[in-house]
């Protein structure tokens, strides 16, 4: 039997690009963040006794990484080895070999991965080799091939763990790195895949687990949940499987219907008993609240004025322990259904929607952007991040329509 940790992309000195914003306490608590996660996922290692860990990529934000943040990781991994647990790490798109950094001295628990091949590294356990583990690093940032075809097939009764940082075929919403088939992994008859690169925990295969563990600590509003890693314990053919949540602080969103609502007290109300419901002890919430519904007060958050107001009235100002703080406020509500459909039957609305259905119109408007060398390190949009857009854009010329009607 052998037990590990499973975890992914901990982006150790994350910027939290576009957040600095935030209340001065707040955000050092979140550029914080990610640090106090993985030293939880540590802590969770030797609690529960775990072989070894594996790391599948972006230990770090940059391929310059921080004295800070390299010096925190020996310490943990340091740590790690005064309880004979080993370290099994494979550098990401993030972190690749051909980065800037200060050589240090790695514990001899560490065992980096090598780039530009497979390679297989064993584990022994008293006294005799009972897994092997194979994978690479990126050797430099942008590894666009499919490197399975290299992996080796398991033909012993050793354990087989397949450690890859790279996007499976078929899932948007991510650079496309090290891209792979999951039936190409499926045919190397290992124990267990352990994925990195995705930030969201994904099972693509259950028997053998594949396994994207997710990142560590979400960085914004298009990570939400709880983050952490696995424990994994393979005993022969059965293998069980816990998440545990690390993260310091979560990313979530929320839904308030205002459909029946006829006042904004009442809108007032309703989010602070919804707000409330997401509290959880020693952990903070960064919550992104979403006004829906059809609603007679549609009107009153056409200008913002009332919605800047309702973020100040909900927001938290103590963040040392638990806290739920409101990033933002959403207004997708629409006007009564009779007015609505009046609305929809303009020929400035047809237009409008055929404009949004129209994603070529939409990538055309940001294209100077998206090729500008600074600009288009900030918008690497995905599908949600899309769907946002689409939505602000709809209230926005609606806005504009029922002022001019």
């Amino acid at each position: 039997m052998i037990k590990f940790l499973h975890c992914a992309d901990l982006h150790l000195d994350s910027p939290f690009k576009g957040l600095s914003s935030l209340p001065e306490g707040l955000f050092q608590r979140l550029f914080d963040s990610t640090f106090v996660s993985f030293k939880r996922l540590i802590d969770l290692a030797i609690s529960e006794e775990v072989d070894f860990v594996v790391i599948a990529g972006d230990l770090f934000d940059s391929g310059n990484r921080s004295l800070k943040a390299q010096s925190f990781l020996k310490n943990c991994f340091k740590q790690l080895n005064s309880h004979n647990i080993n370290v099994y790490v494979v550098h990401g798109n993030h972190d690749p070999l051909d980065g800037q950094w200060v050589d240090l001295e790695w514990p001899s628990n560490v065992h980096f991965f090598d780039g530009s091949h497979i390679q297989t590294l064993h584990f022994e356990k008293q006294g005799r080799i009972v897994a092997a583990l194979h994978g690479f690093s990126y050797e430099t940032a942008a590894v666009t091939d499919d490197r399975t075809l290299h992996y080796p097939e398991k033909r012993d009764d050793l354990y087989h763990i397949g450690i890859l940082h790279g996007q499976a075929d078929g899932y948007s919403g991510h650079s496309r790195y090290a891209p792979f088939l999951l039936t190409e992994l499926l045919k190397k008859g290992y124990d267990y895949w352990a994925l990195g690169h995705i930030h969201k925990r994904i099972d693509l295969n259950l028997e053998p687990p594949v396994r994207y563990s997710g990142n560590i600590q979400g960085r914004h509003s298009g990570e939400l949940g709880e983050k952490g890693g696995y424990i994994v314990t393979l005993n022969h053919n059965e293998v069980k499987s816990q998440f545990y949540s690390t993260s310091e602080i979560d990313w979530q969103e929320c839904r308030v219907d205002l459909t029946e609502v006829d006042s904004l007290q009442e809108v007032i109300h309703l989010c602070e008993k919804k707000i409330s419901t997401y509290l959880q002890q020693n952990k903070g919430v960064l919550l992104v609240l979403k006004l829906t519904g059809q609603t007679q007060l549609y009107h009153e958050f056409l200008d913002g004025t009332f919605i800047e107001d309702l973020e100040e009235i909900l927001r938290e100002e103590d963040y040392d322990s638990s806290f739920v703080h409101v990033v933002a406020i959403k207004n997708i509500t629409s006007p009564s259904l009779q007015e609505e459909q009046s609305m929809r039957q303009s020929a400035f609305f047809q237009d409008l929607q055929n404009i949004l259905e129209n994603d070529t119109e939409l990538q055309l408007a940001i294209s100077e952007l998206s090729t500008h060398r600074t600009a288009r390190k900030y918008i690497e949009l995905n599908e949600q991040d899309w769907e946002d857009i689409k939505q602000q854009a709809e209230q926005l010329l609606l806005s504009e329509l029922h002022k001019n009607r």
